[in-house]
């Protein structure tokens, strides 16, 4: 594989504009996570065969969609291979995309990033089941994603990064770079540039803030990631094998 083929930042897909790596990053305890072996995405439903292709090679065998039923069924993904896993989890009932502008207006503290955050994570079955899944995924790389690969892929992505040890910067710079991916999307670009939206921009955006006071919020009500698995009902070994994952050659 190139070296431009392996990047934090952005994978190099024509239908997908926010496929990126939880590799790469340093650890507390001077480790750093792995390439190739979880990927963060947008949707799946535009791939080109090329995309498709180049997945499959990058090693994905397992894909955990975290959209609602109806997101899934109305937005199919594209099939990376016969091989590859493919299981839907919802993490928040909710296209956080669709909620229109008279919602945010009338009710703005139900719609405020942090609560929603909030919400995802107290989907304790939901991040049990991701966690359970990742657990016994085969071997190769797992690719995780929402709608766009921001919010309900973001809450993931960082309960992820926190178990591996990597701080809370590098967390939140990983999300912080999820709507400069989605400007190459004309459909965002035009909803972010809608004159309506300017007052609720704040749905698309990926404020390092949100990430920060979501990190703190899993830090001082859950006492840190561990403790909040064990909340959720995540078995020992379960936590133990995905921190594997991420970090173990």
């Amino acid at each position: 594989m190139e070296p431009h083929e392996r990047c934090l930042v952005r994978l190099p897909l024509d239908g997908a504009h926010n496929v990126r790596e939880l590799g790469g990053y340093p650890t507390a305890n001077g480790e750093q996570t792995l390439f190739h072996r979880f990927l963060r995405a947008d949707g799946l439903s535009l791939l080109t065969v090329r995309d498709e292709k180049f997945l499959y090679d990058y090693g994905v065998r397992a894909v955990i969609d975290l959209r609602d039923p109806r997101e899934v069924s109305d937005d199919p993904d594209c099939k990376l291979g016969r091989d590859v896993i493919n299981v839907n989890i919802p993490l928040l009932n909710l296209n956080i995309a669709e909620i229109g502008f008279d919602r945010v207006k009338e009710n703005p503290e139900d719609w405020s990033m942090t609560h929603l955050y909030r919400m995802i994570l107290e989907n304790y079955e939901g991040v049990r089941d991701c966690f359970r899944f990742i657990a016994e995924a085969p071997e190769g790389c797992v690719l995780f994603h929402c709608a766009v690969g921001k919010d309900r892929t973001g809450v993931l992505a960082m309960l992820l990064l926190s178990l591996a040890g990597v701080d809370k910067w590098d967390i939140v710079a990983n999300y912080a770079q999820t709507c400069v991916n989605l400007m190459r999307s004309s459909m965002w670009q035009a909803q972010w540039d809608n004159p309506k939206a300017r007052e609720w921009r704040h749905l698309l955006d990926s404020a390092p803030s949100v990430m920060e006071q979501t990190y703190d919020l899993l830090d001082e009500e859950h006492e840190g990631i561990e403790n909040y698995l064990l909340e959720c009902g995540v078995p020992d070994e379960d936590v133990a094998a995905v921190r594997r994952r991420l970090v173990e050659p």
